[in-house]
Parts: structure tokens; C-alpha cells; sequence
């Protein structure tokens, strides 16, 4: 179905009955009238729904050992691990929910582990690893002492990555919030919300929601030991949510407000005085205050995703969130800003030549669109794809085509030891609708 082919379907209007009305404008503010109305067509009609849904103060959010018993498997052996003085890997993601979940952990594990030398973590590179663990990286974490792996925004379905991990030596615990397979990962612990029945309110936690609720749990187990307290997360928190367009929810929405009060109350300090430099800078490239969703989704996003997209090592982006060198965030941050703009740039060219191969096809013969080129960006491949395919309502797949000679020169000796001739192209990416600019 094309655009234009798209209709509108309006709700009737239904009134909302006045002692609804009143509890509004009493947490409103407001006349109330419209707000009620529209908060009784999203289906909150209840004086304790509506309550936690306007004011995070009387939200009740969950606890962390809602996750059953394989909460307190994880913080057995994280105990474990930092009794026995062991060095802890946290496994991270390259977009911004994954960079997120990599800062809160390096934050909030850092408060029991001592960083870079009990505590390390592995950002995989976009353009050469892709998502989620993978052999390679697994042994150099075994040949640098690592005994515990704790990913986050990742690792659900590695099985085979797991059980390598297994064999030499290392255990795993899984945060992750991605679809699961239908028998349990041969982990110590997996905390994914997927488990948890649909109407759970921490069903539709991303990523970065999950790590904090394995800090969150850390800091009930062991409260004499962190320094910093468990608030000082929420602002990233909120940046991984709000990015990964999750659901904002239940203890989604709950996090996400407190997050975003966070960010406008550090964005208004000195930058010598704010707890996170690296975010204030870069919602200063972005002209936003932070307080409000838009200041994450068409702002601090889009330029930590333009990283990896671009450069394909994404790592130092934990550093810009975490780090509180002014000096050192300064560069990071004016790098990730020219990140961006490089991003844009080559978004706005494949754009372009995609809408000219577009413009040769008969659509009305055509379920899928498959558009190729020579020398495509891998990295953006995904969000023009995205725009395609909302724009005609088909899937869509751009692929980047490797002339033979560079790819002969690239890869003949990886060639020589499979004995097959490889594809000849490079990338293949899925559609979705397209993150924001």
C-alpha cells in the first residue's frame, strides 16, 4: 500500500466523566478538558493510573527481582566475581541504546568493580563485527583474564558465541531486551524482559532500562558500597530509551521522565559543574536544552548512531557520556558532531541516486524493491532503506556493490583459506522506519 493510498482512521470522541476531569486538572494544571479526553481514549481511567502517568513521584516502578530468580543468579556471580577479585567484560552494542547500556554499566558496575583494571569493556565495530558477540572478540577478552562477559542490549540469541565463551573459561550474563529463542542460553543469568508477560510494566524496557535495573539491583544487595548515587544513571538512561523509540510505558515512561529531568538540570550548569560534559556539549551542537523527548530523538541519538555509521568504532562515545575531562569530552564531542554531518552527507547523496534507480521502476509490478550501487556507505544503507520503504510501502533492500578488483585485493587471503568464491556484494540491510535526523 502506497502513501497515498494510506487513510486516516479517527476515534469517535468519547467524554471522559467529570470526576476524571477534575483529577486532570488537578495534576495538569490545566482546564483539563482535552487532556482528560485524550488520556481516557489511551485507556488510563483510574485515579492511581493516571497519577503515576503525569507525575513520576507517585509512579510505583518495579522492582529489579521482578526478573525472578535469574536476577539474583546474576548478582550471585557478579558478587562472586568481585570477591574473588576477577576481571568483568561488559559486551555493549554500537547504537545509541547500546552505548547507553555500555555507560550505565561502566558507571554503575564501577562502583563494585575498579575500572580498567577489574572492569573493561568491548564496543563491537559496525562495519567489520556487526551486533552481538562474536568469537573473535571473545578470545581476546580470554586472553586478557576475563573470567565474566555481561552483555547488554545484546546477546540473547549467541549460542554458539556462549558456548565457545564456556570453553574458554569465561561465564556469561545476558541483559538484553531483543526477541529470545525458544530454549534458554547456556548462561549464568539472563535478564530480558521478553520473558515477562506482555502487560508487565518492564515488557517493553530497551536495552539501557535493563542494565540499569541490574545496577539497580546491585545497589539493594550491596548499599554500603557505591559512592555515587543510583540517580546519577537516569539521564542516560533516558537517552537509550527515547532512542530506541521504545514503548515509553510503564517503568519506560517512568525512567524516561526522571531521565529528562536530569538532563535540563545538568544542561543548565557550568560545564565544569555538570555530572555529564560530554551530553551537555553535544545537546549544545544541537541547540536543545534537554527537556524534552525531541531533544534525545532528533539530538543526542542520532549523533552517537552517526559514530559507528561512519567510523565503524564507536567505543570512545562511552567515554563522551562518562568521562568528566572537559578538555578530553570537548574533542569527543566535536568529533562525534562532525560524525554527523559527514552522516548526513553521504544520507542525503544515496538518498539521490536511490530516488533516480526509484524513479526507473513500475512499481505496480513490484513487491520488493532491491536497489544496487557501487561504493554505497554500508553505514546509512539502513536509514535510506527505511525512508523507501515508507515512502512506497514495499520492502526494501540497497545493497553495496564491491567492484571485483578492490574486492580481489581485499579479501584473497581469506579466499585462498575457504576455497569458494565469496558474493560480490558487501551489505544487505533490513528496513525500518528511519531514525531521526
Amino acid at each position: 500500500m502506497t502513501n497515498d493510498q494510506l487513510q486516516w482512521q479517527i476515534q469517535p470522541t468519547i467524554q471522559p466523566p467529570e470526576w476524571f476531569i477534575q483529577e486532570v486538572r488537578q495534576h495538569a494544571g490545566t482546564s483539563g478538558h482535552y487532556a482528560a479526553q485524550l488520556l481516557w481514549q489511551r485507556g488510563i481511567r483510574d485515579t492511581e493510573q493516571l497519577g503515576g502517568f503525569l507525575n513520576p513521584v507517585l509512579f510505583k516502578p518495579a522492582s529489579p527481582f521482578a526478573f525472578g530468580q535469574e536476577m539474583w543468579w546474576a548478582i550471585e556471580r557478579l558478587q562472586q566475581a568481585r570477591n574473588a577479585g576477577e576481571i568483568v567484560a561488559i559486551w555493549g552494542d554500537f547504537d545509541a541504546d547500546g552505548i547507553t547500556s555500555t555507560a550505565v554499566l561502566w558507571d554503575g558496575l564501577g562502583q563494585f568493580f575498579l575500572q580498567n583494571t577489574h572492569l573493561i569493556y568491548h564496543i563491537p565495530n559496525r562495519l567489520t563485527e556487526s551486533h552481538g558477540l562474536n568469537n573473535q572478540g571473545i578470545e581476546a577478552l580470554a586472553q586478557q583474564g576475563v573470567k565474566l562477559i555481561v552483555t547488554c542490549d545484546t546477546g540473547s540469541t549467541n549460542i554458539s558465541e556462549i558456548e565457545l565463551a564456556k570453553q574458554l573459561g569465561i561465564d556469561v550474563i545476558v541483559t538484553d531486551h531483543h526477541t529470545l529463542l525458544p530454549e534458554r542460553p547456556q548462561v549464568n543469568a539472563i535478564i530480558n524482559p521478553r520473558y515477562l508477560s506482555a502487560d508487565h510494566q518492564l515488557f517493553h524496557l530497551s536495552g539501557v532500562a535493563v542494565a540499569y535495573k541490574l545496577v539497580e539491583a546491585l545497589y539493594e544487595t550491596l548499599p554500603n558500597i557505591p559512592k555515587q548515587p543510583l540517580e546519577d544513571l537516569w539521564d542516560l538512561v533516558a537517552i537509550g530509551l527515547i532512542a530506541d523509540l521504545v514503548k515509553l510505558s510503564g517503568d519506560c515512561r517512568y525512567l524516561a521522565q526522571l531521565g529528562i529531568e536530569k538532563l535540563q538540570e545538568d544542561s543548565q550548569k557550568p560545564p565544569a559543574m555538570r555530572r555529564r560534559p560530554g551530553v551537555g556539549r553535544l545537546l549544545e551542537f544541537c541547540k536543545k536544552s534537554g527537556d524534552r523527548p525531541t531533544d534525545i530523538s532528533f539530538g543526542i541519538g542520532p549523533r552517537i548512531n552517526a559514530v559507528s555509521r561512519i567510523q565503524g568504532d564507536a567505543r570512545f562515545c562511552v567515554e563522551l557520556l562518562t568521562s568528566r575531562d572537559i578538555k578530553h569530552v570537548e574533542k569527543l564531542a566535536r568529533e562525534t558532531e562532525l560524525a554527523n554531518a559527514r552522516r548526513k552527507s553521504l544520507q542525503k547523496d544515496v538518498e539521490q541516486q536511490a530516488a533516480q534507480k526509484l524513479a526507473q521502476l513500475d512499481l505496480s509490478t513490484t513487491g520488493v524493491i532491491v536497489l544496487t550501487e557501487i561504493g554505497w556507505p554500508v553505514g546509512v544503507l539502513g536509514l535510506v532503506a527505511g525512508q523507501v520503504a515508507q515512502q512506497t510501502g514495499r520492502p526494501t533492500i540497497l545493497l553495496s556493490v564491491e567492484e571485483a578488483e578492490e574486492q580481489e585485493s581485499r579479501g584473497a587471503e581469506e579466499q585462498r583459506g575457504r576455497g569458494a568464491e565469496q558474493d560480490n556484494y558487501s551489505c544487505l540491510l533490513y528496513t525500518s522506519p528511519s531514525p531521526r535526523d
